[in-house]
């Protein structure tokens, strides 16, 4: 297993996220296998229901944020939790309401994160 040791930037050119070496540790065998889940999600998702594609992605999320934790509290903190919070098998078919709500608290918490590691405003696309 070979270790990617990064942390990441932003490019204020292209928007794009750039990593140096600092703050993460992931090993190229854990981030081929969050490529993996995405990309057999997408392929997944041309036979199943829509509604099963917020579930996939949260999945993905979730595979993320556990690489991510444990993590002292604040803005990252709330990250994890909110994304934790969503159940692994939630789909917005029953209570579609309070799903859309937790997605939105964990948007903003995406949000919030992101602000508080680089709190630089952007311009261009993400």
């Amino acid at each position: 297993m070979h270790p990617v040791t990064a942390s990441c930037s932003h490019s204020s050119a292209t928007g794009a996220a750039s990593f140096s070496s600092d703050d993460l540790a992931v090993s190229r065998l854990a981030l081929v296998e969050i490529v993996a889940f995405l990309v057999t999600a997408a392929r997944t998702q041309l036979d199943e229901a829509a509604e099963y594609a917020p579930l996939r992605l949260m999945a993905g999320a979730r595979r993320l944020t556990d690489m991510l934790a444990p993590v002292e509290p604040g803005p990252l903190g709330r990250l994890i939790e909110a994304v934790e919070s969503l159940p692994s098998t939630a789909v917005p078919r029953g209570d579609r309401a309070g799903y859309v709500a937790a997605v939105d608290d964990a948007c903003r918490a995406v949000a919030d994160c992101l602000l508080a590691l680089d709190p630089e405003p952007r311009t261009g696309a993400v």
